[in-house]
């Protein structure tokens, strides 16, 4: 696979500039597993519109089945013709239109900053890093839920406030976990409390 043009010195130009004008992606948005804060898509784009555009680079995102599997083209271009391009996979938590949004959603934050350079000091997606190989090995035996509790988080989902699941879904796909069905017994109990917790919070909202 061909992953950028034959030459790439003007758009290494563009981007050396491009990227001495840029700063570290804001840190506005909140992650409620981690109880910290991460750089959403509308901040990372914030962050390198201008420098990007001043530079005469410019991005592109496009979506590709590949082996029946969806991903995310990204292509960074420079006015002179020349390109640079990645491709990752989508993972969802849940296989529906708004668990794959979310993916989506996950991707291109992560894709537009890694081929741009862009600083993400974020913990939304720690988990994903494994640091401990005695954690890993208890990990590997802890069960998964069964289908009653499967059935009633797609249940409780379709009462929270959207913006909440679009970032359990993101730190579940930070895991590897692509649906509900992949969730560990001892991972539950935090999940459903969270659920149940935005599930209320957002009936109230509703009623008012």
């Amino acid at each position: 696979m061909n992953n950028q043009s034959n030459e790439i010195n003007e758009l290494a130009i563009a981007l050396a500039k491009c990227q001495g004008e840029m700063e570290s992606a804001k840190k506005d948005s909140d992650n409620p597993f981690f109880k910290s804060k991460y750089a959403d898509l509308s901040s990372v784009w914030a962050t390198c519109r201008i420098p990007l555009t001043k530079n005469g680079l410019s991005i592109a995102q496009t979506l590709e089945t590949i082996n029946d599997k969806l991903h995310l083209n990204t292509l960074l271009l420079h006015s002179s013709g020349q390109w640079i391009k990645s491709t990752m996979p989508i993972i969802s938590a849940k296989q529906d239109a708004q668990g794959m949004g979310s993916g989506i959603t996950y991707a291109r934050r992560y894709c537009l900053s890694a081929i741009i350079g862009i600083s993400q000091d974020d913990d939304d997606g720690e988990a994903a890093v494994d640091r401990n190989k005695a954690n890993r090995k208890v990990a590997d035996i802890i069960p998964i839920i069964g289908t009653a509790k499967v059935k009633q988080l797609i249940e409780l989902s379709d009462q929270c406030d959207n913006s909440y699941m679009e970032k359990l879904f993101s730190y579940l796909a930070s895991l590897g976990i692509k649906d509900f069905s992949m969730i560990k017994e001892d991972m539950f109990p935090k999940i459903l409390k969270g659920m149940m917790a935005n599930a209320q919070a957002n009936e109230k909202e509703v009623e008012t």
